[in-house]
């Protein structure tokens, strides 16, 4: 496939994240969101990790599989929740963390371990619950090298730092989640010098600037039975409208100091069961999605 950026299809990462009913035990001993490194490269404002260890904040936790180990913590600040971590695959280590607004419910900011190494891979932007933007690390480096924004559900535009050194040296935009151009710096100047032009997903020309002046000034033109076959839609990932954790959080978003009533044993057998089932999934469509994402696009262009 000639689609670089990430197919965000994993479903079951929200699966689990839609767990978090808040009957909790409380566990001041560890903070949500301590200790976890952000992404070299990453352009997001920080600020909103800070809310999550900010003074006054307490832990709330989950035992989803009853082995004695927190699966889920709550941050909470004067009864509202601030944040999230989800270990998905009882490993004992976060691999969701998710920051929340003020009120308790919206998701601004989600942070993703998809091979379970300890270390985030994704950093996700909401805007009023809605994906925005993305940032990944397709090759496990600790290092941002895809820039995506989202547009209506779909995949608008995307940046692509290909060689790893720090620097974008690709750029693609999108019509209707199809790629429409790609453009790539081969020569690491700051500038493109070759562009990939396609229609309705598949490539039509390529276009080069040979005198290096930053406009193209060479096409050659691809036969429709050269193109290969047309690239998929690209959308993203966008949050259940009505959820089960909507259906069992209080409607403003807040927590009582002590838990609601009942306690972590309302989880039950069946939510022990759909976690599980869900961890197990995440680990198979992620793998799926990070090969997805790091088809080069210089392979595509021979």
């Amino acid at each position: 496939m000639r689609n670089h950026c990430f197919s965000t299809t994993t479903r079951a990462l929200c699966a689990l994240a839609l767990l978090t009913a808040f009957g909790c035990n409380r566990d001041g001993d560890e903070g949500v969101a301590e200790g976890s490194e952000v992404l070299e490269g990453s352009r997001g404002d920080e600020e909103v990790r800070e809310q999550c260890v900010a003074s006054g904040v307490q832990t709330e936790a989950v035992d989803v599989n009853n082995d004695g180990r927190p699966d889920i913590r709550h941050a909470i600040a004067n009864g509202v929740r601030r944040c999230t971590e989800i270990d998905m695959n009882f490993d004992g280590r976060t691999d969701v963390t998710r920051f929340y607004g003020p009120d308790g419910q919206t998701p601004v900011r989600e942070e993703h371990d998809f091979d379970f190494d300890g270390r985030m891979d994704q950093i996700a932007y909401f805007e009023n619950g809605a994906l925005v933007r993305k940032e990944l690390d397709t090759n496990f480096n600790r290092r941002i090298d895809t820039w995506m924004w989202c547009a209506s559900g779909l995949v608008a535009r995307a940046e692509r730092d290909r060689t790893n050194d720090g620097d974008v040296d690709t750029w693609e935009e999108y019509e209707d989640g199809l790629l429409a151009q790609a453009s790539y710096d081969d020569d690491n100047d700051g500038t493109p010098e070759k562009w990939e032009v396609f229609a309705a997903g598949r490539l039509s020309a390529i276009r080069f600037d040979t005198d290096r002046d930053g406009e193209p000034d060479r096409e050659e033109q691809i036969p429709p039975d050269q193109a290969g076959p047309a690239d998929e839609r690209i959308t993203c990932e966008i949050l259940p409208e009505e959820s089960e954790e909507e259906a069992t959080a209080p409607a403003n978003g807040t927590v009582p100091a002590d838990g609601v009533e009942g306690g972590a044993e309302d989880t039950g057998d069946a939510t022990i069961g759909d976690a599980a089932d869900a961890a197990a999934e995440a680990d198979e469509v992620s793998q799926e999605e990070m090969e997805n994402v790091t088809d080069g696009p210089e392979e595509d262009a021979q």
